[in-house]
């Protein structure tokens, strides 16, 4: 038995390899270590996985199935939908990235953090994009979720959000448009 809980420790330690040595400007230190996914991937995997916390985008109206079973202090769910007209009546709105932000400030420095939505492309991924754009520039924080979801097509309603709540005047927008691409190439100055 302590040998298997010993392997899926080493197996969720490469999961969730570190995207940062040291993050001296997260509260409690954590080194970025997330899992960006769809809902289905998220319930198939669940296991292997074995997220510490989790964040689920979901559109209202809809329900998780089989998802993660964790306490509520570990699980932030965040209602939203999947459009990019802010008029929209189940568009973000800034108080859900600002739970968000909220959420991952309370990370310990050892959470293991999968954040999903229906297909794991827009909402997910403009989130992990803004997270990412917590603790690096914004160019970076576009590398690095090339290497999480290179499928990646982050919703620009919510990338835009999360530029204006972290004062990026556009930047982290413009890192958006790059997306999807199957190959990665340095941001162009």
């Amino acid at each position: 038995m302590a040998m298997a809980a010993e392997r899926q420790e080493k197996q969720a330690d490469v999961l969730y390899a570190p995207l940062l040595a040291t993050n001296t400007a997260h509260p409690n230190g954590w080194p970025v270590r997330v899992i960006v996914a769809s809902q289905t991937e998220a319930r198939h995997n669940k296991a292997i996985w074995a997220p510490s916390h989790l964040i689920s985008i979901r559109a209202p109206g809809t329900k998780l199935l089989s998802m993660i079973d964790l306490p509520a202090e570990r699980h932030l769910e965040l209602l939203f939908g999947d459009v990019t007209d802010p008029d929209e009546a189940d568009a973000a709105k800034p108080a859900h990235i600002e739970q968000a932000f909220a959420f991952v400030d309370s990370l310990p420095q050892d959470a293991h953090l999968l954040i999903h939505c229906l297909r794991g492309i827009g909402r997910s991924t403009a989130l992990t994009l803004g997270i990412l754009a917590r603790y690096t520039e914004p160019e970076e924080a576009a590398t690095a979720l090339h290497g999480l979801r290179p499928e990646a097509k982050p919703n620009r309603h919510v990338t835009g959000l999360c530029d204006a709540a972290l004062g990026l005047k556009g930047r982290l927008a413009k890192q958006a448009l790059r997306f999807p691409a199957k190959v990665w190439k340095p941001a162009k100055s």
